[in-house]
């Protein structure tokens, strides 16, 4: 048996996994370990899939998304010292390091959520995420990620929707304001 494990055939499993439940711990359960084997192998990896956006301190490249804007594969290189503000996605999670270790810094929301401009946050967990390592997240997790090494780090994320398809928020930790998070995608 090969352990050749190709886009194609992850997307696939994913779409087989969806169709079988809606539980969000079970899909999260069960696309870990396939995720993990997809970044494994590699074969899906080319050079643009390190180019960043200076501006944005992440690039992000489309590897599969479906034509609803579900089940989207997404690969993030992120520039050295750089990262995201604390952020949700709408929708559930899996992510799998490639190469780097890149911190992670998860949140409670304890405001009241009277407010849709407004969100209070304080620090649930901190942990770094390092080659083959998982960051899985139910809908409504937040966290922000930061490449606290010397070098471009590279991690691929799945989602269950595209995350510029979810209404998703970014959080400014000072000021407590939650706004639209969008992000420039190749």
């Amino acid at each position: 048996m090969s352990d050749n494990y190709s886009l194609q055939q992850y997307a696939s499993d994913l779409r087989a996994i969806v169709a079988a439940t809606s539980d969000e711990d079970e899909i999260l359960q069960r696309v870990g370990p396939l995720a993990q084997r997809f970044v494994a192998d590699r074969s899906w990896l080319e050079p643009r899939h390190y180019e960043t956006d200076a501006e944005q301190g992440f690039g992000v490249h489309l590897l599969h998304e479906e034509p609803d804007h579900s089940l989207a594969v997404l690969a993030l290189a992120w520039l050295p010292g750089r990262g995201t503000p604390a952020h949700d996605h709408g929708t559930w999670a899996v992510v799998a390091g490639v190469e780097g270790v890149e911190h992670n810094v998860r949140y409670n929301r304890i405001d009241d959520r009277s407010r849709d401009d407004f969100a209070e946050l304080e620090i649930k967990h901190e942990f770094d995420a390092g080659e083959g390592d998982l960051v899985c997240m139910r809908t409504g997790g937040i966290h922000k990620v930061t490449n606290e090494t010397d070098r471009v780090t590279l991690s691929v994320h799945t989602y269950g929707r595209h995350i510029n398809h979810t209404n998703r928020s970014q959080f400014d930790l000072d000021s407590n304001a939650r706004t639209p998070f969008i992000v420039r995608v190749d």
